[in-house]
């Protein structure tokens, strides 16, 4: 229902000004905005999006439906703001426009998504729960099931823009399988030890942050990232901890974001050391608690001080040497490596150097072993989003797809056979690229490659 004039006159002053009027509307965010490359529509581009909301601040266009899916098909993936020449803070415009396009939501939706992110995802033995019925789901080829029950074709495209004929019936099945394709093959799960470390000098201690979605899904690089820090001499502890938070965030659930940062921060502030994060997202989130509670009189500070603390774990291992293993050199396979940039690395933190060093450091120490044995292979517009935006793919799977889509043409076009990130969900949505697209390519966390060459035994 579109709001009343009356209605409209309220919505004057929700966003800051002067956020809003720092956009010039130049244009050149055009060309690093997924969605405006995807539909080449002005609406589904930052200029566009700023536009309908200095509208909206102004009290001249209501929230409706239409104006509120611009907003809400917003990846969130901050390119525009890597390429603004005008500085304009896109991210904290997006954090000020979120909630209330939330408000808007049906309420069936909305309850759904708030029991996902504040009773399963913080919930580790809950989430685990559900990662087990999934990861039996996956071994009776659950998928198979419900693509017959679709009536749709195997080799069906998860998205496609040509109208499908299904029935009520079939289109709930259709749906209920286009989230199925998106999921990864879920690993069993390896408990992390609370403490570890190698023998030899120790260099300081480290607490990891596993995350959520990250230990349920991509269990394997949290064992590898503690390996990498015991093998620079680090003592690695895992603390008491609980979803970081981004997810909600990005959904315009402020209220529960600032919760599980609340938690988060009783929990770690009483650690020492540097708080090592293996993903992306929950470390672009985890570096904004000081700003998200900079109002909460109790936490503000102490929020600003553990935000200080975090560090990716890019960051953290490329300020130290690996000892080189020449036998960990010899056991690879020749690989062709394009790295594809996390948004939330890139854009949200500016990490940049941190990945390229570990990779070209990599390649060199084993290449030093065995000549030509890594090749790293330029990926144009690296730093392009893949689609995922934490939950977008699921929400949004049409337009997600087709920004997919655009990456898979270019990691065929690089003839990369390695396609290494930092993020857990641009390795889930890569990975459902390739397997629907049977691109013969392997996806990894930067982490994984590290620990193949480096934590092995030479003797």
């Amino acid at each position: 229902m579109a709001e009343t004039s009356n209605q409209t006159s309220q919505t004057k002053g929700l966003i800051d000004k002067e956020l809003l009027d720092a956009c010039i509307h130049c244009g050149l965010c055009l060309p690093a905005c997924p969605t405006y490359l995807a539909t080449g529509r002005e609406m589904e581009s930052p200029r566009g999006r700023i536009y309908l909301l200095n509208q909206w601040n102004e009290g001249a266009l209501p929230l409706e439906s239409r104006l509120a899916e611009h907003i809400d098909s917003c990846l969130g993936c901050l390119g525009c703001q890597t390429a603004c020449p005008s500085g304009v803070r896109y991210e904290s415009i997006l954090d000020q426009a979120r909630p209330h396009i939330t408000a808007k939501k049906a309420g069936y939706q909305r309850l759904a998504m708030r029991f996902g992110f504040s009773s399963l995802l913080p919930d580790y033995p809950k989430l685990h729960l559900v990662a087990g019925i999934m990861r039996q789901w996956q071994r009776i080829n659950g998928s198979e099931w419900l693509r017959k029950l679709a009536g749709i074709k195997p080799n069906q495209p998860i998205a496609t823009s040509e109208p499908l004929r299904l029935n009520p019936f079939q289109a709930l099945f259709y749906r209920l399988w286009q989230l199925d394709a998106l999921l990864p093959q879920i690993p069993s799960f390896k408990p992390l030890p609370k403490k570890s470390w190698q023998s030899g000098e120790k260099k300081n201690t480290v607490q990891l942050f596993a995350g959520c979605v990250m230990d349920v899904f991509y269990n394997s690089v949290n064992h590898a990232s503690i390996d990498l820090l015991k093998a620079q001499g680090h003592v690695v502890e895992v603390p008491e901890q609980t979803c970081c938070g981004a997810l909600a965030a990005h959904a315009g659930e402020t209220d529960i974001m600032r919760s599980l940062a609340r938690r988060n921060i009783r929990s770690l502030e009483v650690t020492s050391g540097p708080i090592v994060v293996t993903s992306a997202g929950c470390g672009a989130m985890m570096k904004q608690y000081g700003e998200h509670l900079h109002d909460d009189e109790e936490y503000a500070a102490r929020a600003a001080a553990l935000s200080d603390r975090i560090v990716d774990i890019t960051e953290e291992l490329a300020k130290h040497e690996f000892k080189r293993k020449d036998s960990g050199a010899v056991n690879l396979p020749d690989l062709k490596i394009a790295y594809h940039a996390a948004c939330h690395l890139a854009h949200a933190q500016g990490i940049r150097e941190a990945p390229e060093k570990l990779l070209m450091d990599f390649a060199a120490d084993v290449n030093a072993v065995v000549p030509n044995k890594i090749e790293l292979i330029p990926l144009r517009e690296a730093e392009h989003c893949c689609g995922s935006a934490g939950i977008y793919n699921l929400l949004h799977t049409e337009l997600s797809m087709e920004v997919l889509n655009r990456k898979m043409d270019l990691i065929k076009e690089s003839g990369a056979d390695t396609v290494v990130t930092t993020n857990p969900g641009c390795m889930l949505q890569i990975k459902a690229g390739v397997k629907h697209r049977r691109v013969p390519v392997q996806v990894m966390h930067l982490c994984e490659l590290l620990r193949d060459a480096y934590c092995v035994n030479d003797d």
